[in-house]
């Protein structure tokens, strides 16, 4: 068995939920961490650091800057890899979106870029769990022949991704865009070229019933663009879209519209910005080396026909190709190793094939795998509901806990040696919130109010369900994400969650300590792989690699009687 710890890198840490799980082990040190979010990366320093305080972590921004090479001259060996690149998903409904393809998917490739380069015994990749989808995939590039179809020989799959609405003007721009793509024209050039031109007319069109206010602020926004009006093209595709053009600066300049010139206007206005927003998703793939098969107009829509492959699929066979054993089955629930949340994500275990041999790699066991015995929240905030919390970020302070008799395992881990909490900060809230608030019972959301309480909302049928959820008490929590947006309701009190209760409900000690502005720190939390899922994670990939643990998670929180503090 290995007596030394093994050295880690972690990637797009966080505030450093996952590898706090690994440091608990007290097996592991980390070398260096990769982080872009600034608040995030101070959270992370401040409780890092008291682990690892026999050597220094060495901290990096931008993944893609990363020279991995001198991580490994700085320490010779890097035995794990740990992180959860972000990935998004892709989808055909949101077409509000300008930019079609995410740069984020884009960063699951550097994370593997870190694999081929530190070629750790080990690592542990966790994501979301629709990673798993058809919505998670790349767009297939000419510069992916080699790897993707030679190498990996992974299956491409046709797509057709929506552009845009069809109007008038788009049958002639389907002409133009595919002899644009047959000569290899730059497209670029088409598009308007003053993004804030862009924006403020966009906003315009979603304004008709309130067009005249806004048309009055335009006219004085766009005074400038105004007499220019034709300079903001640097070459129009076609006569009719240029006469369009022409006629909406007219229209806008117009300062006592009619009901037809409005309606003349929106008209205009709705078909150049849909035309718009085509050559600009069309720029894009152009930008991207995007392999397109065909331009069409379909089902009222102007579509492109593309190839793809799964995110997923595209991993876990560069991951064996690298000389991997990867465990098969992904989801994984928090609640199983004793977070009071009802969390499921993807993890990707992966183990060089020398330390496994004939052994598959898996997921840990469930430690807690009766549901009716999963930790309730509760169990995790119970103690400090006579606590009220601050709601100015420069009162947060420690605050005493309260003398406890009795104590569940849970929240004996979470208190620790600490009889102090800081981070018990909330949002403040509104009285139409607090008027909410007061008429919701544990476990009712959103969409249990009466509709008098709903006229805010431009359209309440769309909104989720974890809005203006009051928790339960006796049931674990739904997956925490930023409760603050999502307004959650303190399950016996009119306030919000705050940030120490959404921390602990993912299972972060009392002595870790959030740093950076209120969002940003229930941001963070709700970012974050809870300590405790981690913890089991690492010791699993530990036990793969010879490593024993002598504090196992299981000791530390399987369900029992309370015991005294």
């Amino acid at each position: 068995m290995i007596d030394k710890k093994l050295v880690a890198v972690d990637l797009f840490s966080g505030a450093g939920g996952l590898s706090l799980g690994f440091l608990q082990t007290g097996r592991v040190k980390i070398a260096a961490a990769v982080e872009n979010n600034e608040s995030a990366q101070k959270t992370y320093k401040r409780n890092h650091d008291r682990y690892s305080h026999e050597d220094d972590i060495r901290y990096y921004n931008d993944i893609r800057k990363v020279n991995f090479q001198e991580i490994l001259d700085g320490c010779q060996k890097i035995n794990l890899v740990f992180g959860g690149p972000p990935c998004q998903g892709f989808s055909n409904a949101n077409r509000q979106k300008s930019e079609l393809i995410s740069t984020n998917n884009q960063l699951v490739k550097e994370y593997v870029r870190a694999i081929q380069e530190l070629n750790p015994d080990a690592f542990v990749m966790e994501n979301v769990k629709a990673m798993k989808s058809d919505k998670h995939k790349f767009f297939y590039s000419s510069k992916d022949q080699q790897e993707v179809v030679q190498e990996l020989k992974i299956e491409l799959i046709p797509d057709k991704v929506i552009l845009g609405k069809q109007n008038s003007l788009t049958d002639n721009l389907v002409v133009f865009l595919k002899k644009c793509i047959n000569m290899n024209v730059d497209i670029s050039s088409y598009i308007i070229s003053d993004k804030n031109l862009f924006s403020k007319i966009s906003h315009i069109s979603r304004k008709e019933k309130e067009a005249d206010i806004y048309i009055a602020k335009a006219q004085s926004a766009l005074q400038k663009a105004l007499m220019k009006w034709k300079e903001q093209h640097t070459s129009y595709w076609s006569t009719a879209y240029e006469e369009e053009w022409q006629k909406l600066g007219a229209l806008l300049i117009n300062k006592e519209l009619t009901d037809s010139s409005r309606k003349e206007l929106f008209i205009t206005l709705n078909q150049i910005i849909e035309v718009q927003k085509i050559l600009m998703k069309m720029n894009e793939i152009a930008s991207n080396d995007i392999e397109i098969v065909d331009i069409l107009l379909d089902h009222k829509n102007v579509c492109v026909k593309v190839l793809t492959y799964g995110v997923l699929d595209y991993l876990t066979r560069k991951f064996k190709s690298l000389g991997y054993v990867i465990n098969e089955e992904h989801i994984i629930n928090a609640a199983h190793f004793g977070a009071p949340q009802l969390r499921e994500r993807l993890v990707v275990i992966g183990v060089k094939s020398e330390f496994v041999r004939d052994v598959p790699v898996v997921l840990p066991d469930s430690i807690i795998k009766d549901p009716d015995r999963f930790y309730k929240v509760k169990d995790a905030i119970g103690d400090l509901e006579e606590i009220e919390p601050f709601t100015i970020m420069e009162d947060d302070r420690p605050v005493d806990l309260p003398i406890l008799k009795r104590a569940t395992p849970l929240l004996q881990y979470l208190r620790g040696d600490t009889n102090q909490i800081q981070n018990h900060v909330m949002t403040e809230t509104t009285d139409t919130a607090l008027e909410r608030f007061k008429v919701l019972e544990q476990g009712q959301n959103f969409h249990d109010l009466d509709e008098s309480y709903k006229q805010t909302y431009s359209d309440p049928g769309r909104t989720q369900n974890t809005v203006y959820l009051r928790l339960n008490y006796n049931t674990p929590s739904g997956t925490v994400l930023n409760v603050r947006k999502s307004m959650w309701i303190h399950p016996s009190k009119n306030r919000a969650i705050s940030i120490r209760e959404a921390a602990r409900l993912q299972t972060f000690p009392d002595d870790f300590v959030f740093e950076g502005a209120k969002d940003s720190q229930y941001q963070q939390i709700g970012n974050a792989v809870p300590p405790l899922l981690g913890r089991a994670v690492a010791e699993q990939v530990l036990k793969y690699l010879g490593v024993d643990v002598e504090y196992t998670v299981s000791s530390l929180i399987m369900p029992k009687e309370s015991i005294t503090l």
